[in-house]
């Protein structure tokens, strides 16, 4: 394929949040977007290759900030630590090209594997997504990167994200680890996440002492901090301490929205997969205890009472703090490929912003603008426009007039640093 490529005729969705143009003309050259904007202001080199993508929606490729490229299969903490290393470094390559070939152009990675990972993908070495990698995050011990039905060596030596970190000593030192094993962000679970009766999703994990000093030091390498927090008083405390983003977040009370807004920390509110957790619960037949719903204490006996309950409130969680001023991203939290499929999982979470409340255009502007804010790369891609690297998505069907548009099946062309991605099923 030529080098440099004209594609016209095109409906275009820039990121930005703008209004779409209509018959719009995108250039690339060399791997980066050259012009976009009308045609009659667009002028191509007479030698482009023109590509006939006339009547068809550009927009930049898809930004997932929370997933984990660890390999795993199963959604079991114990599995993720027994499971061969070799292997799930393998099956991670396989999970990274699935994400790229539905449209998931950069991600914020959560394992042991993203950093080598990202090195194999820049080097061409493989198909997958751009990587801004944290390596493992830190959590306590008997929390939610850890594994209570296995050796604590094992866990030290195998689990595919979780460091065991305790104390003001431990966590600095943890930070530390990540910085030298190249992460580019920290990732701490300041809270549980449900995974057994003593790591239950309402309670705090890291004292704010402990949360200050992850920051402090993570300040000093110059990289963010992304906070797991599924209860209040770690998303307050979490915010307090300056963390760059809070994941998950369906705990916000009025104060720690405001404290978010004021200080410019993000949320990646991860609906797919706490929705996906509810069904894991005992309520449901799952293996988890019972459902989480803040505030909570008593619950239904009727699931879809239930169900309707969660996803009431995480809908009006996620529009308070988005209509506080809080940059929304978008998450999918994939972490195995058999309950969290890598890439429908991403597509899937940009569906559940609009049906939680976000407009179509505020959903697309979260999967592309915004995530490339929260990963600190808006300097090259996020947005089409003149010097951004041409990560596109060629869409047959505009998914401002239906955000169940954004599907694999209408990607007749990804783009990946203007490369054309080879199809995959």
């Amino acid at each position: 394929m030529a080098d440099r490529l004209v594609l016209p005729g095109v409906t275009l969705i820039d990121g930005s949040g703008r209004d779409p143009v209509q018959n719009a003309v995108v250039v690339i050259d060399g791997g980066t977007i050259v012009a976009a904007g009308p045609a009659v202001e667009v002028r191509a080199d007479p030698d482009s290759r023109v590509l006939d993508v006339a009547g068809a929606t550009i927009m930049p490729g898809i930004i997932d900030a929370h997933c984990h490229l660890g390999g795993a299969s199963f959604p079991d903490e114990d599995h993720w630590v027994l499971e061969d290393d070799r292997y799930q470094a393998i099956a991670s390559a396989a999970q990274a090209r699935r994400m790229l070939q539905h449209g998931v152009t950069s991600v914020r990675d959560i394992s042991v594997n993203g950093t080598r990972l990202r090195t194999a993908i820049a080097k061409g070495l493989i198909d997958g997504p751009r990587i801004v990698a944290c390596w493992r995050g830190l959590s306590r011990r008997g929390g939610h990167g850890d594994a209570r039905g296995v050796p604590a060596d094992m866990v030290r030596a195998s689990h595919p994200w979780g460091h065991v970190a305790d104390g003001e000593a431990e966590v600095r030192a943890g930070v530390r680890e990540v910085v030298k094993q190249g992460g580019e962000c920290v990732k701490v679970w300041a809270s549980g996440g449900g995974l057994h009766d003593n790591e239950p999703e309402d309670v705090q994990h890291y004292t704010l002492a402990e949360l200050r000093v992850i920051v402090e030091e993570a300040n000093y390498a110059k990289v963010p901090v992304a906070a797991h927090c599924e209860c209040a008083s770690a998303a307050r405390d979490a915010a307090e301490a300056g963390v760059w983003s809070i994941e998950h977040g369906e705990d916000l009370d009025e104060e720690t929205i405001a404290l978010m807004a004021a200080k410019g920390i993000s949320l990646n509110p991860t609906l797919v997969l706490l929705t996906e957790w509810l069904e894991q619960t005992s309520l449901f037949g799952g293996p988890y205890g019972k459902p989480y719903i803040p505030g909570v204490t008593d619950l239904p006996d009727d699931p879809e009472e239930v169900r309707r309950m969660h996803h009431a409130h995480l809908s009006a969680n996620l529009m308070a703090a988005k209509n506080a001023g809080v940059r929304i991203g978008v998450g999918s939290d994939s972490y195995c490929t058999d309950l969290t499929p890598f890439g429908p999982q991403t597509l899937n979470e940009v569906h559940a912003l609009v049906r939680a409340g976000l407009t179509e255009m505020e959903a697309l502007v979260a999967a592309t603008r915004s995530g490339a804010e929260i990963l600190r790369i808006e300097d090259r891609v996020g947005t089409i426009e003149p010097g951004k690297v041409a990560d596109l998505l060629v869409l047959t069907e505009n998914p401002l007039d239906d955000i169940a548009n954004l599907s694999q099946p209408n990607m007749a062309m990804i783009f990946s640093g203007g490369r054309l991605v080879p199809a995959g099923g």
